[in-house]
């Protein structure tokens, strides 16, 4: 997978991070997945995406502030992948999953939890049966 392909099934992320950024998650997932077999392109490229919403996370609000790069809160939110672990309807009440509270903490599996990207990786490691992930 290179940038370009990345960039073009995910476009939400162009313009967002530096080129060398980009490389970097791009080659590092390039690296991985070989045993996918026909899923090993999706799962590089959730793998790409779930890495750059948690590195977009990393950034202080006061980014956008100074002129810096416009979408990193946006993208760093969206990419969210807090589960409901409970509700009530009358009185309205709704209970979140902590990420570092889940139950991936015990499988090596915690950060794919925190975003929709590394949720959607989840199931093709479960599928490929991986027990291990390795960021």
């Amino acid at each position: 997978m290179t940038v370009a392909e990345f960039l073009a099934f995910y476009p939400q992320f162009a313009g967002v991070f530096p080129e060398p950024v980009l490389r970097e998650y791009v080659t590092s997932a390039g690296l991985r997945f070989d045993e996918f077999d026909e899923d090993a392109e999706e799962a590089r490229r959730l793998f790409t995406a779930h890495r750059l919403t948690l590195y977009a996370r990393t950034f202080p609000p006061s980014l956008e502030a100074q002129g810096g790069v416009s979408s990193f809160s946006a993208l760093a939110s969206s990419g969210d992948g807090t589960k409901i672990t409970s509700k009530k309807v009358d009185d309205v009440a709704v209970t979140y999953a902590s990420g570092n509270a889940s139950s991936g903490a015990a499988t090596g599996l915690s950060d794919l939890e925190e975003t929709t990207y590394g949720l959607q990786l989840l199931t093709l490691l479960r599928l490929h049966s991986c027990p291990r992930y390795v960021p």
